[in-house]
């Protein structure tokens, strides 16, 4: 993930998904071959993609909040936007799940390594988190 949020603690986090995708393809490697790291590469991409839309979609809801705030702006319909964004989240599942089918089915990534590599984004918050209980007086 490349941190490019103005949020540190989002950069960390970005960050540190990274790295802990990349210790575990170097551990898949290791461990299982090509296969194996190239799955992890795959559910680290797989996590990249599905953090990338749900990040867009709360950027969306906070500039729709600060927008209705703003009483010179006039919003779209709220039934129509709704909807809108309800197609836009379907359509970003559907595609996770068919970039996952292609990679375990098509591609041949390990399944089980695919999953490694979608929980180096755990891996990464549960990081964060330790940091932060540490940081407290």
């Amino acid at each position: 993930m490349i941190a490019t949020d103005p949020d540190p603690l989002l950069n960390r986090v970005q960050r540190d998904t990274s790295v802990v995708c990349a210790a575990l393809a170097l551990v898949a490697t290791v461990s299982g071959g090509w296969r194996a790291a190239f799955g992890v590469v795959a559910g680290g991409l797989v996590v990249f993609v599905s953090y990338q839309g749900i990040k867009a979609g709360i950027d969306g809801l906070v500039a729709r909040s600060t927008m209705a705030e703003d009483q010179s702006s006039r919003p779209r319909s709220g039934a129509s936007s709704r909807a809108w964004t309800l197609v836009k989240f379907i359509t970003r599942y559907g595609i996770l799940a068919a970039v996952a089918y292609v990679m375990m089915v098509r591609l041949r990534a390990h399944p089980v390594w695919m999953v490694a590599g979608a929980s180096s984004f755990v891996a990464a918050v549960t990081v964060e988190a330790v940091r932060q209980l540490r940081r407290r007086p």
